[in-house]
């Protein structure tokens, strides 16, 4: 790319910045509660009974292009991301967790290059699909057992596991890839967590749902920047989205309901397993994610199609509320007008 260009691109990039988000997450000022004692029974978890967190993805769980200044956001913000970052004041699950659970292990600190293989235990790799998450699930065996070998008890520390994965396997399926085959996410899916059952001890797993990744098209299109940058620059990154093609903007959104689908039925079958030691929930919070709503600034300002720190922060209240909301009752977007935590008291479970 000529020097010219990106000059011209970073004037239009800085001509949008905001001072703050337009729909900011409120404090988290929920009672501390007392230490809830052992828990013998992953249907009996609460928050204070965590004391590992863990994640798996792509590049949205690495942090990729967060924050949304050059040229630094080349890098991954993993200790900003929602799932599992653990960076001081920070919007984020663990970093919530931590008020009722001292001592949490595992958040990621800080930032990465990119398509690193895992950093502390976000095993997370940019450019992953669901194809190559058993590699994640070794990298997280390997790191507890390593380097958490002297702060975490492998076999009988309850694990808080979040994995959020399918926008890389949506991303070519207008072209008929197998990457996207309904049939592929599901395999893929069900050897995951078969790995995860035979090899993690103790843990809860949260299964993340996906947003209509074609929101992402359109609120671009709001902002010049994205236009020419969708159109010159980074016309492959997502290629049945930067088409612009109705057809191909259709076809990604009928493969996140299929993956969706696939995801709350495959959860629920083991869930029913009745391990005392594991399972596994479907939590829905962002799939109904209205990404035209919230706006581009919820978008990364390096490439327009990562979320930004903004949209992770809404991600932490979105799947902390469903963290505490029973099966068939999980919303699945937030109130943009009534932004509001779920404070835990001494008989909620995770569910």
């Amino acid at each position: 790319m000529a020097f010219p260009k990106v000059l011209c691109l970073v004037v239009l990039l800085s001509a949008s910045v905001m001072c703050g988000p337009p729909y900011p997450i409120p404090p988290f000022d929920c009672p501390t509660l007392p230490n809830p004692g052992q828990a013998s029974n992953v249907r009996q978890l609460r928050a204070g009974n965590i004391k590992v967190v863990m994640a798996m993805g792509d590049s949205i769980t690495a942090g990729f292009a967060m924050k949304g200044h050059l040229p630094e956001d080349f890098l991954e913000y993993r200790g900003h991301v929602y799932s599992i970052g653990g960076d001081k004041s920070q919007i984020t699950i663990p970093n919530w967790l931590g008020h009722y659970a001292k001592d949490v292990q595992g958040a990621a600190k800080g930032d990465t290059r990119p398509l690193i293989k895992g950093a502390w235990l976000d095993a997370a790799v940019s450019g992953a699909r669901i194809e190559e998450m058993p590699p994640q699930v070794e990298y997280l065996v390997n790191t507890l057992r390593t380097e958490y070998n002297d702060t975490v008890d492998f076999e009988n520390d309850w694990k808080l596991l979040t994995l959020f994965i399918g926008a890389n396997n949506i991303c070519p399926s207008c072209t008929n890839s197998s990457h996207g085959w309904p049939t592929t996410f599901e395999s893929s899916l069900r050897q995951t967590l078969d790995k995860i059952h035979a090899e993690i001890p103790r843990v809860f797993v949260n299964m993340l749902t996906i947003f209509n990744i074609s929101g992402v098209w359109y609120a671009g299109q709001t902002k010049l920047y994205c236009r020419e940058l969708w159109q010159h620059v980074t016309q492959n990154e997502c290629g049945c989205l930067t088409t612009g093609n109705e057809t191909d903007l259709l076809l990604m959104d009928m493969h996140s309901v299929w993956f969706n689908a696939i995801t709350e039925k495959v959860a629920a079958e083991y869930a029913a397993l009745g391990d005392p030691h594991f399972t596994t929930v479907a939590q829905p919070g962002v799939s109904g994610f209205d990404i035209p709503f919230f706006g581009e600034h919820y978008l990364s300002t390096l490439d327009c199609f990562h979320p930004s720190l903004w949209a992770n922060q809404a991600f932490t209240l979105a799947i902390w509320n469903n963290m505490f909301q029973p099966v068939g009752s999980k919303s699945t977007t937030l109130d943009a007008q009534n932004l509001t935590i779920i404070c835990p008291d001494e008989n909620s479970f995770l569910q």
